[in-house]
Parts: structure tokens; sequence; C-alpha cells
């Protein structure tokens, strides 16, 4: 069976992979998805800097061997794509198609352990 993957009209939008070293948790459902603050040491974007709360990571800047696609499923019916409180049709009669959201070509690589920007206060 081949499975049609279409693209966008426009130009595709540009993500990056990050990949740290343990994990990061968010503490409550209000709070945004923003991690830290990124900077950059030189003009090439190179050699990074994410500092997460009290946290420091120093990393780099890789570009991927091949490139990697997001993609996105679409599910439609003969009559066009499914919308809610449609009965659903037979599975026959349904196709599969992917949509490119964006594509991956650079990696933000952090693979040293954290270092503390704050230290505890010295026991008296």
């Amino acid at each position: 069976m081949i499975v049609p993957i279409k693209t966008p009209d426009g130009e595709v939008v540009e993500w990056v992979l990050v990949e740290l070293q343990g994990k990061i948790e968010q503490l409550t459902p209000e709070q945004s998805s923003e991690i830290g603050m990124l900077l950059s040491n030189d003009p090439d974007g190179k050699s990074l800097q994410l500092t997460v709360g009290y946290h420091q990571l120093e990393g780099k800047k890789l570009t991927l061997k091949k490139p990697m696609a997001i993609l996105s499923k679409v599910e439609t019916s003969p009559t066009g794509p499914m919308e809610c409180g449609e009965e659903v049709a037979a599975p026959d009669s349904r196709s599969t198609a992917y949509e490119v959201v964006g594509v991956i070509r650079h990696q933000y690589l952090f693979k040293t352990r954290p270092r503390a920007l704050i230290s505890k206060p010295g026991s008296r």
C-alpha cells in the first residue's frame, strides 16, 4: 500500500532537535513551554549556552547527516477530510495521507552535566 506524503504550498518550517542529559519536568499545566534561555557565544552559533533555572549547560550546534521530516497524519473519507460528529466510514473507504509539518536539519547537543550557577549556603 502506498501512503501519499503531501508538502505544504508555502515554505516548510525548520525545527531544531534539542538533546539534553536528564529530563525537564513541567510543574503546573499553566506554565508556558519556555524552559530557559539559549545564548550563542560565537557569531557562527556553533557554541551554545542554555540556562534552565539555576543550571547552565554548555553545548554545540551540529548539522544532521540526513534531515528528518515532521509529519502529521491526515485521514480522509471519500467525501473529504473527516469532521467531528460525522459517522465513521467503513475502514476500506477511508484513506490515510501524511502532510509535512516541518524539517529538522540541525541539532543542539548538550551532553555534559549542568553546572550550578548558585551554590548552597555554607553551614555554620
